[in-house]
């Protein structure tokens, strides 16, 4: 529990209303000892869907809610794609949105759900750094972004962030200038930015703080982790971020915490929700996802050394053809 409520920021657009509120059910059902102070910072966000968020929240008794929105139009330019609109640029513009007497702030994107108290999360110490955000895995474009070799890369669905330093770098200006200057290689628009501008500047976060999907691909040693702490992870983890194109509410999405994302759902003004893209295209996919997923799920301590096994095997193979071909 904090003696202080909690300050939690999100930027949303209006098409994401309903994740959105998946987001918040996970947060202040399993934080009921904690208090809140939540600003929701929108575009394009439909009267009704603020009325369903504002009266979501009315539920619980330790949140206070707001919107504010937020006019991107002089930013139209910055990059988008896919299912990357505007509203991810709004994380560079919060110090400028927030006033000066706001120096702390827990930034979350809304295609997440929270499943611990996230008090210990919040007093972490940030000290100098401007940013504190779980390693992204698999990066390898720091030639791109004009980044030291080896350097770490942060995922920006879960940011801590130092307001004060923030400001005192001039940070909103710094990201405006790079974003423009590299359009062409911000494959991760704002993410790309931030850890380009802010490098050594982040301080690293436990994973279970941002469970990624991409972690479910990765090998413990590239999470810093020993195996029996990445079977903790998988298994338990204090934040599920469903990173990639594919969504849990996508029909052919097999995420292993798919179903926690509809429990949430269920207890939303957006319950009656159903999957708008069944499909005999996603039913094949689902169907050829179906063997690997269930062993992944139903027999994680037999999938993953299997895994590791055969990635091991792959790379002995490849090494010894490059051999022969010497």
């Amino acid at each position: 529990m904090t003696e202080q409520p909690i300050k939690i920021i999100f930027g949303v657009d209006g098409s994401y209303s309903q994740h959105l509120a998946v987001t918040l059910v996970s947060l202040l059902e399993n934080n009921p000892a904690n208090r809140f102070d939540i600003l929701v910072v929108t575009l394009n966000m439909a009267e009704s869907d603020r009325g369903k968020l504002a009266a979501l929240a009315a539920r619980f008794g330790n949140v206070e809610l707001a919107f504010q929105p937020f006019d991107i139009s002089r930013y139209s330019h910055f990059r988008t794609d896919n299912h990357i609109s505007h509203a991810s640029y709004l994380r560079i513009f919060l110090p400028q949105i927030l006033p000066e007497s706001v120096e702390k702030v827990l930034y979350l994107d809304c295609d997440l759900v929270v499943r611990h108290d996230i008090a210990p999360l919040w007093r972490t110490q940030l000290g100098d750094k401007v940013l504190g955000a779980v390693r992204n895995p698999f990066f390898v474009r720091h030639d791109d972004l004009e980044m030291p070799a080896g350097a770490d890369y942060f995922n920006a669905g879960v940011l801590l962030m130092n307001l004060t330093r923030w400001r005192a770098l001039d940070g909103t200006a710094r990201l405006i200038r790079f974003i423009e200057a590299h359009h062409d290689h911000l494959w991760a628009h704002d993410q790309d930015a931030l850890n380009a501008v802010f490098c050594g500047e982040i301080r690293e976060l436990a994973p279970a703080w941002n469970f990624q999907t991409a972690m479910l691909w990765s090998e413990p040693e590239g999470l810093s982790l020993g195996y029996q702490q990445f079977r903790r992870l998988l298994k338990d983890p204090g934040i599920v971020h469903y990173t990639t194109p594919s969504k849990p509410w996508h029909f052919a999405n097999r995420h292993p915490y798919k179903e926690t994302y509809f429990q949430y759902l269920a207890k939303t003004p957006y319950s009656g929700f159903q999957p708008r893209d069944i499909t005999l295209g996603s039913l094949l996919t689902r169907l050829r996802s179906w063997p690997q997923s269930a062993f992944r799920d139903r027999l994680p301590d037999a999938y993953y050394p299997t895994r590791r096994l055969f990635r091991q095997l792959k790379a002995q193979v490849k090494t010894a053809g490059l051999g022969s071909k010497a």
